[in-house]
């Protein structure tokens, strides 16, 4: 595995970035802070993706749009990613959620709320075996209080990501489902809660990705702005990676020939 920035005494590389782009049989990319923000994707990104197109799937810990949502923006932007390439932390909860069973508490938009109950997943205000954690805009004290209740009494937490935050326009932040999990462990405690995490830096979303390209983990590489998530996802498998944004300097631009 190699790292086009692998540490305090290595300057970063567009060159090794570039050589392993080149290289590879599959390219994984994460959404906010890469190709777009606040969904609006960048110039430089869409120019990147549509060089790689075909190469390419989108994997995002993205936990309040469906796969359908990000394949008509790309479309509007003139560089088609087809649904079943762009694989999101939310709708990939749910599908756990859905193949556990039994009753859930849904803590997301009404969006993704009218998607689970598509796939058969049992919604409960009550008595629940699951407490199904997204980014959910509208939480409530309320919310908060039947979750932690349900999670105290044994109920198993789907968690989309523990994200704190992901960037957004002019240098704001916008708060992610990890924030709202902060919230859950400050009433229960973490050891106390048993937890399936589904996005990055976990397995699931990559191996969702390499499907979806038939490729091998080690012909992929993964282009993300998060270090704890992105990059550390793609080490564990023995993935190349290519750090970008401010951490690194690298911008996509930067990356293409």
């Amino acid at each position: 595995m190699k790292l086009a920035v692998v540490g305090p005494a290595q300057e970063p590389s567009a060159d090794l970035g570039r050589r392993m782009i080149a290289q590879a049989d599959g390219i994984l990319i994460d959404w906010d802070g890469c190709i777009a923000l606040a969904n609006r994707p960048q110039a430089k990104a869409l120019a990147f993706l549509a060089r790689h197109r075909e190469r390419i799937a989108i994997v995002s810990n993205n936990s309040t749009h469906l796969p359908e949502d990000f394949a008509r923006i790309m479309a509007r932007a003139g560089v088609p990613i087809p649904p079943e390439r762009i694989i999101l932390a939310g709708m990939e909860a749910i599908r756990h959620a859905a193949t556990l069973g039994g009753r859930a508490m849904l803590l997301a938009s009404q969006r993704l709320r009218a998607e689970a109950l598509s796939l058969g997943l049992t919604l409960s205000r009550g008595e629940t075996d699951l407490v199904v954690l997204l980014r959910d805009t509208r939480f409530t004290y309320a919310k908060l209080e039947r979750a932690t209740n349900a999670l105290r009494n044994g109920a198993r937490l789907i968690l989309a990501n523990d994200d704190l935050n992901h960037p957004g326009p002019h240098g704001r932040i916008v708060p992610e489902t990890g924030a709202l999990l902060a919230a859950l462990e400050a009433a229960v405690r973490p050891a106390e809660i048993a937890t399936d995490r589904i996005g990055k830096p976990a397995a699931t979303l990559f191996c969702r990705a390499f499907d979806a390209l038939a490729v091998d983990p080690r012909r992929s590489v993964m282009i993300g702005d998060n270090p704890d998530t992105d990059i550390a996802g793609a080490a564990a498998l023995g993935m190349d990676a290519v750090l970008v944004g401010p951490r690194s300097g690298i911008g996509l631009g930067d990356l293409l020939d």
